[in-house]
C-alpha cells in the first residue's frame, strides 16, 4: 500500500465494521458469522448468492507444489487441502446465509475441478439444490502441475428451496476472457461475467449476497445493474480495495453504519 496517504476508511477499520455505498452494504468480517449476517442483513432478504470462495488449492497447482499466485498475499482460508474440511466449511457459511434467503432464490458458486464434490456434498448438507454445472471458458489456460492445462472454472448453480430465472435460456458454457493479471486479486472474475449471472438470476432493486467480495467485482455488477450487494470480506486490504473501486465507479462516498 502506498504510504504516502493511507485511505480514509484504514483507519476506523475493525472486525465487524459495516459500510453503506450507496445502495449497497459491506462487512469486514467472517462470512459464517450468524452476528455479523444479522448486523449485515438486518430485515432484507437475498434473492440471489454469488460467491467465489477459495477453492482449497492455494489459488493454483504450480510447477513448485500448492502456492499462491498473488505477489502480495495469500487468500483467506485457500489452504484447505481435504475434502471433508471443504465439505464442512461450505456447510458452515451456507447454513448462516439460509436464515436470510428469500422465498425464491438462486445461488452461483465459482469452484475448481478438485474440489466441486466436496461442494456439491456440502451443498445439500446445507439443503441446498444443485441444479447444474456451469462452465466458464478463459481465453488463456493457467500454467501447472496438471497435465491438461485447465483453460475453465467450474459455477455450481442451485438454490435453497425455490428459484425464479429471469432469462428465456442461456448456455452452458460461458465465454469470457480472463481479465489479466489484475492488480486488484489474483482470482479476479470478468466483471461482464459476473453481470451475465446478476441478470439471469434477479432483477432490479434485489439483494445480491457475496460472501467472498474479495476486490469488488460483484459489488461493481451489481452497480452496473442496479441490485443491491449486501457482502462480506474477511481481508482488511480487499474490504479497502472494493471500496476504492466503487468510489472511483460512482464518485461517491463509502460511509460507516
Amino acid at each position: 500500500m502506498n504510504k504516502q496517504q493511507k485511505p480514509k476508511h484504514e483507519k476506523s477499520l475493525e472486525y465487524g465494521t459495516v459500510w453503506q455505498l450507496g445502495e449497497h452494504k459491506l462487512a469486514y468480517g467472517d462470512c459464517r458469522d450468524a452476528i455479523l449476517l444479522k448486523k449485515l442483513f438486518s430485515k432484507e432478504k437475498v434473492d440471489l448468492v454469488l460467491v467465489d470462495p477459495p477453492y482449497g488449492v492455494a489459488v493454483a497447482e504450480s510447477k513448485r507444489g500448492f502456492q499462491t499466485l498473488s505477489k502480495d498475499k495469500a487468500i483467506a482460508n485457500d489452504q484447505i487441502q481435504s475434502h471433508a474440511e471443504y465439505r464442512e466449511f461450505t456447510r458452515k457459511w451456507l447454513d448462516a446465509i439460509v436464515p436470510h434467503l428469500a422465498r425464491q432464490n438462486a445461488a452461483y458458486i465459482f469452484n475448481a475441478d478438485k474440489m466441486v464434490w466436496s461442494l456439491r456434498e456440502g451443498m445439500l448438507e446445507a439443503g441446498f439444490k444443485l441444479a447444474q454445472l456451469l462452465v466458464w471458458v478463459k481465453s488463456q489456460s493457467v500454467i501447472g502441475r496438471l497435465d491438461y492445462a485447465p483453460q475453465h472454472e467450474l459455477i455450481v448453480y442451485g438454490w435453497y428451496g425455490t428459484h425464479t430465472f429471469r432469462r428465456s435460456k442461456d448456455k452452458s458454457v460461458l465465454f469470457h476472457p480472463r481479465p489479466s493479471k489484475s492488480k486488484f486479486h489474483p482470482t479476479s472474475k470478468p466483471v461482464g461475467l459476473i453481470r451475465r449471472l446478476i441478470l439471469n438470476s434477479s432483477k432490479i432493486g434485489d439483494v445480491v449476497h457475496d460472501g467472498f467480495l474479495g476486490s469488488g467485482t460483484t459489488l461493481l455488477a451489481c452497480e452496473q445493474t442496479k441490485r443491491r450487494c449486501f457482502a462480506v470480506e474477511v481481508d482488511e486490504e480487499y474490504c479497502r480495495t472494493a471500496i476504492r473501486r466503487w468510489e472511483q465507479l460512482t464518485k461517491l462516498t463509502a460511509k460507516e453504519v
